[in-house]
């Protein structure tokens, strides 16, 4: 309910009160009459008030709700990218180590490296989860049912990454290491969109 019709409400209440207060004279009858005219009133009056209070909270549950959502799901969106930015880290260590070109490598100590860029995949992984389980609470059970990326999936979606990455530097060689890096640039790629329209489409924009 909009402020011009909790207006309108108030001044038609206001105006039927002059209107009897103007047409009726002071008799006794006449009195008894106003009075139940303006108990009449003050009931329309008491249930408008009731209509507009409830009105009025359920605008604000839904303007809260969507609010929430709305911020629980893009900080969600910022964590998972945050998580696929630390698995391209960790590729790139294995890029500088692989590099064929006899040329100085960007890090010094590559097993080191990559456990520091697998500790901060696992703290990003770790807040996902927590960041997803209360997303998850902001839906519906039929949106529920429908949302794809739950912490299961996302996991499994990155671990699939992180395996392609080290199968292909550690147990592959040539053309197969060549197929097997384009197979998880494709991945990343394709992980990247389908999350940010899934996100996208639970938060509302």
């Amino acid at each position: 309910m909009n402020d011009g019709i909790i207006w309108f409400c108030c001044l038609a209440i206001l105006v039927i009160g002059m209107i009897f207060g103007i047409s009726l004279d002071s008799s006794s009858e006449t009195l008894d009459s106003l009075y139940k005219v303006f108990g009449i009133v003050s009931g329309i009056g008491a249930l408008l008030t009731v209509i507009v209070a409830i009105s009025a909270l359920r605008t604000w549950k839904h303007q809260f709700s969507h609010a929430e959502r709305f911020k629980a799901f893009k900080e969600l969106d910022r964590i998972a990218l945050d998580c696929i930015s630390n698995i391209e880290q960790y590729w790139g260590v294995f890029k500088d180590e692989y590099f064929f070109l006899n040329t100085p490598k960007y890090y010094q100590d590559h097993s080191q490296a990559k456990k520091e860029k697998m500790d901060l995949f696992w703290k990003s992984k770790d807040r996902y989860r927590l960041n997803v389980d209360y997303a998850q609470s902001l839906l519906s059970a039929k949106e529920q049912k429908e949302f794809k990326y739950t912490y299961g999936h996302f996991d499994t979606k990155v671990h699939e990454i992180i395996n392609g990455i080290t199968n292909s530097y550690n147990n592959l060689e040539g053309e197969d290491r060549h197929e097997g890096l384009i197979k998880v640039e494709a991945d990343v790629l394709n992980l990247k969109i389908d999350l940010k329209e899934s996100l996208r489409k639970f938060r509302g924009q």
